[in-house]
């Protein structure tokens, strides 16, 4: 009856720690579970129920939390991240100095600023910086 007690216990204590969260940005690919190209259904199965859906014409936007995907008529074909605790391989995340993050990527292929927010766009990734700071980061197709 111990052996089955401690069994219960290792079993229970091994559920709660679950598997490690997928906090990682892939430019032009996906941002944790969620994948660019992912349908509706699919989205819904990897990243759980939304917090909010928002339908605009032909597009719907679902937002888990700080991560929202937009999905048009071929899948998932925006991501935006929000949450500091998603970051790329390179650990290039939100509250990042734009120097920094540069100095990571690279220059821009585009730049463009708008009422003193700047839009930094790359390969499969855009970068929102306002004061200096990545506000924001959008992953898209390539």
């Amino acid at each position: 009856m111990r052996k089955f007690v401690i069994a219960i216990f290792a079993l229970l204590a091994t559920a709660a720690v679950g598997q490690p969260r997928d906090a990682l940005i892939v430019p032009g690919e996906r941002v944790g579970p969620i994948a660019l190209g992912l349908s509706e259904a699919d989205l819904l199965k990897a990243a759980g129920a939304p917090a909010s859906t928002l339908r605009q014409g032909n597009e719907t936007v679902y937002g888990f939390g700080r991560i929202s995907a937009q999905i048009g008529a071929s899948g998932v074909d925006l991501i935006t991240v929000d949450d500091p605790r998603f970051e790329t391989a390179d650990h290039l995340r939100l509250g990042l100095a734009a120097p920094v993050a540069t100095s990571l990527l690279g220059q821009p292929a585009k730049r463009t600023t708008l009422n003193g927010v700047d839009t930094l766009e790359y390969e499969g990734m855009q970068l929102i910086v306002r004061n200096n700071l990545v506000m924001q980061i959008r992953v898209q197709r390539r």
